[in-house]
């Protein structure tokens, strides 16, 4: 019975068009900005002036579950200095339970310098593609027996999402964005039934920094607080709170909470750790890093049902 839980809940979530979290969730998110938000910078050109970053993400979902979320990424992102541009191109492949998308998005941005003494930073970027969606609809047992006459369908549809990010300083930052900007109705159907899957704008907001910790014994150390919070209209907001400490050269930790904001707030711990390789390994002008993520519900009635989550991040970023 239990296997059957997860994908009837996540089949009547997509199906029936209810306003749910769609868009794939990371935790590592703040090594890639750009999936949250098509004008934001990453970190690797911020801190560390690498043009060019290519990374890959893999993330397993309530792993309690039978057939639960699992999501992988492939993102490169170029910024293009000598015109303000930053250009991007993201695949990403998603699945729970019966119901698949994989995605093709070209991205651009431009960059208008405000001047001043201090440099700062006012980007917007368009974020384009083709998804294929596919639902497996014979293999979900449906309440109603007219449901199990429908038969598998894939189908494509365009996606576009827009946003904007402010820097200053290249240490303190903000952005927000509109995943899913146009949505549309992909309708499953048989003679007598229709069901269908209706994708609905998201609204991203993020805000952090980059404070020195010299005092950790390096001069390379800093501490990044952040905030991400997800709202679907007609649903709840979603905020993410986290701290991450770059603890010397090499290692990098962080932590932090996630928690729900509607009548039955959920509350899960998210925890961190990384390395970071450039001229330890004898690379110059380039670096590597690996990055682990570990969430932990807090709320003993979902932590016992759907369990844990992780997810693995590998970034290579060179000039």
């Amino acid at each position: 019975m239990k296997k059957l839980i997860l994908p009837l809940v996540l089949a009547t979530a997509w199906l029936h068009s209810a306003t749910a979290q769609q868009t794939p969730i990371f935790s590592v998110y703040r090594d890639q900005w750009s999936l949250l938000n098509p004008a934001a910078i990453s970190n690797n050109y911020l801190l560390n002036k690498r043009t060019m970053t290519l990374s890959a993400t893999w993330r397993e979902q309530w792993w309690n579950m039978p057939e639960s979320p699992s999501t992988q990424l492939l993102n490169w992102e170029w910024v293009q200095e000598d015109f303000n541009s930053i250009w991007g191109l993201q695949i990403m492949n998603d699945r729970t339970g019966q119901i698949g998308q994989t995605g093709l998005y070209g991205r651009y941005a431009y960059r208008i310098e405000l001047g001043g003494r201090t440099p700062h930073a006012l980007t917007f970027g368009l974020q384009a593609g083709m998804v294929q969606y596919r639902a497996r609809l014979d293999q979900i047992e449906f309440p109603n027996p007219a449901d199990l006459l429908l038969a598998n369908e894939t189908t494509f549809r365009p996606d576009i999402g827009m946003g904007a990010f402010y820097h200053y300083s290249d240490r303190y930052y903000a952005g927000i964005s509109v995943p899913q900007t146009f949505g549309f109705f992909t309708p499953f159907r048989n003679e007598d039934f229709e069901i269908g899957l209706r994708r609905i704008p998201h609204i991203y907001m993020v805000l952090g920094g980059y404070w020195d910790a010299t005092w950790l014994g390096n001069s390379t150390s800093f501490i990044e607080p952040s905030l991400w919070v997800k709202y679907v209209p007609g649903g709840t907001v979603n905020v993410d709170v986290n701290v991450r400490v770059q603890m010397s050269e090499i290692v990098w930790a962080g932590a932090g909470i996630n928690s729900g904001l509607g009548v039955q707030p959920g509350l899960a711990l998210h925890l961190e750790t990384g390395l970071f390789l450039g001229e330890q390994i004898r690379i110059e002008d380039r670096h590597f890093k690996i990055g682990f993520g570990f969430d932990l519900p807090l709320t003993h009635s979902i932590s016992s049902v759907f369990g844990s989550s992780a997810e693995i991040n590998l970034i290579y970023s060179w000039r």
